[in-house]
C-alpha cells in the first residue's frame, strides 16, 4: 500500500519545465511533476509517497511529491475530455492527437483506417536503447526518428532526463506519449494513434518503447515489454514494417540476460512473422546469438551495424543500461547498431 510523510522542502531545484527535484528536512531527496503538483518553493510542506524507498527499492531513487500542502494545485484551465492516470487521485485531462482529428472532421464518426504504409518502427524493451537508437540514426541519417512512449514504465515522459536532452539536441523529431503515459510534445490513446501521429507529420521512422522505470521478472511472460508484441501485430495490420531491436549484453551479470535477453526472445516469438529481427554482421554466425532467431521462425535481417557507442560520444549523451554505461557494452552495441541500420534504411 502507499506509505507517505509529511516533509518540508528546504532546496528546490527547478530542472525543466514539467518537474522539479528538490531535498527535504529530513536529507532525503524527492521529485515534483508540477504538472500534478503544481510548483514547488522553498519551505512548502509537502506530502510525499515514500513507498519505493522505504521497501529498498530502486524507483526513481527518491520519493515522489503528491501534494503540496502550502499551495495546493488547481490543475490546467483547457478542457479535456481524455484522461490519462484515469481513476487515480492524480488522473490529469490532456489534448489528445485523437481528439483533435474528431474534432477537425466535425462530426467524430470513425472513418476508414488509416494506412501506414512506408513508416518504420524499432520496438525496444529498454528506454535507453529505444533512445540510444534514435542517436545511431540521427548520425546515420541525419534525420531525426520520433519517439513513441508506451506506459509499460514511468508514466510521466518528464521523469527522463535522456528524453529531455534529446529533444532539446534534435535527437529525436518528437515525442509522443500514449496509454496511460502523458507529459511529451504529444498524447495519444493508443501506440498505433502516436504512430500515426508522427507519420502525418512526415516523421516516418519512430522508435517505441516505455519510459524509464522497466520491469522484469524471471518469468517467461512478467516483463512490461511484453506489450511490444501486441503494438508489432497493430502497426503490421496497418501497414508499417516493423522490428525488434535485441536486448542483448556481454556483461549483464544475469544468467538470463547475458547473451540475448529472454525478453527479447519471448518478445520475437509473439510478434507477428513479418516482425523482422536485424542481426548484426559480425553475429550472425555465432549459434548462441543468431540460432534462437532460426528456431522461432522469425524473418532476420544480416546489417552491418551502425556504430552506436561512437554516436553516443559524438552526441555527448550519456546513455546508462541497468545502471551500467552503455558504450562499454559491446554486444547491446552490436544488436542495437543492427536495429539502427534497418530503420536508417529509407522508408
Amino acid at each position: 500500500m502507499p506509505r507517505f510523510a509529511r516533509l518540508r522542502a528546504t532546496e528546490v531545484r527547478e530542472v525543466r519545465p514539467g518537474l522539479q527535484r528538490m531535498t527535504l528536512d529530513d536529507g532525503s531527496e524527492a521529485y515534483a511533476v508540477t504538472d500534478l503538483c503544481g510548483p514547488i518553493t522553498l519551505g512548502d510542506e509537502l506530502l510525499v509517497n515514500t513507498a519505493a524507498l522505504d521497501l529498498g527499492l530502486g524507483t526513481g531513487g527518491a520519493h515522489a511529491v503528491h501534494t503540496n500542502l502550502s499551495a495546493p494545485h488547481l490543475g490546467a484551465s483547457h478542457p479535456a475530455r481524455v484522461m490519462k492516470a484515469r481513476y487515480l487521485s492524480e488522473q490529469i485531462g490532456v489534448e489528445a492527437v485523437e481528439e483533435a482529428v474528431s474534432n477537425a472532421d466535425g462530426a467524430g464518426v470513425p472513418g476508414d483506417l488509416p494506412s501506414l504504409a512506408g513508416v518504420r518502427a524499432v520496438l525496444c524493451v529498454l528506454h535507453s536503447h529505444a533512445l540510444a537508437l534514435a542517436a545511431a540514426v540521427r548520425e546515420a541519417t541525419g534525420i531525426a526518428p520520433g519517439y513513441v512512449m508506451t506506459d509499460g514504465g514511468a508514466l510521466p515522459f518528464v521523469l527522463s532526463d535522456l528524453a529531455a536532452v534529446c529533444l532539446e539536441r534534435g535527437v529525436i523529431a518528437t515525442a509522443v506519449s500514449t496509454g496511460q503515459a502523458f507529459g511529451a510534445p504529444m498524447e495519444a490513446v493508443t501506440v498505433a494513434s502516436g504512430v500515426a501521429a508522427m507519420a502525418q507529420r512526415h516523421i516516418n521512422r519512430v522508435v517505441i518503447a516505455a519510459g524509464p522505470g522497466h520491469l522484469g521478472t524471471a518469468s517467461p511472460l512478467g516483463f512490461s515489454g511484453l506489450d511490444l508484441a501486441g503494438h508489432a501485430a497493430v502497426l503490421d495490420g496497418l501497414g508499417a514494417a516493423t522490428a525488434l531491436a535485441v536486448r542483448a549484453s556481454s556483461d549483464d551479470q544475469r544468467e538470463r540476460h547475458r547473451g540475448v535477453s529472454h525478453h527479447s526472445r519471448t518478445v520475437a516469438a509473439l510478434s507477428p512473422r513479418s516482425t523482422v529481427v536485424p542481426v548484426p554482421a559480425s553475429m550472425a554466425a555465432e549459434p548462441s546469438d543468431a540460432s534462437w532467431i532460426a528456431s522461432l521462425g522469425e524473418r532476420t535481417v544480416t546489417v552491418e551495424p551502425v556504430p552506436v557507442a561512437d554516436a553516443l560520444i559524438r552526441m555527448n549523451l550519456q546513455v546508462t543500461s541497468m545502471g551500467r554505461p552503455l558504450e562499454r557494452d559491446g554486444r547491446a552495441c552490436g544488436w542495437l547498431g543492427a536495429a539502427a541500420a534497418w530503420l536508417a534504411a529509407t522508408p
